[in-house]
């Protein structure tokens, strides 16, 4: 037996009205809801994201659907060799030691 990773995406949905929130649960799993800000958080399979978020958009209490952009996102820090050192200006530096005030 593999395992196999299931890629998934987060959908954010604005809502015209916060109670009706739980019916989004058939469409992925409900991470969020926010009552004041009027939005939900769905994560769902990356393959089922075009056709649900367009059912999605049909609910009457929908404003307006949003997908996520962090799987578009390179995450690697430095990944292209771009090392750079810090110098330090020796003009720049006093001779003398900082009092307790400046600290």
């Amino acid at each position: 037996m593999t395992f196999e990773v299931t890629q998934r995406r987060s959908v954010i949905v604005h809502l015209k009205n916060v109670r009706q929130a739980r019916q989004l649960r058939r469409f992925g799993v409900v991470s969020y809801i926010s009552e004041k800000m009027k939005y939900a958080v769905i994560y769902m399979n990356e393959a089922d994201v075009a056709t649900k978020s367009a059912l999605i958009e049909r609910l009457g209490f929908v404003s307006s659907v949003e997908l996520s952009h962090w799987p578009d996102v390179d995450t690697t820090v430095g990944s292209q060799g771009d090392g750079f050192e810090l110098s330090v200006d020796p003009s720049g530096l006093a001779d003398e030691p900082a009092e307790e005030e400046e600290l």
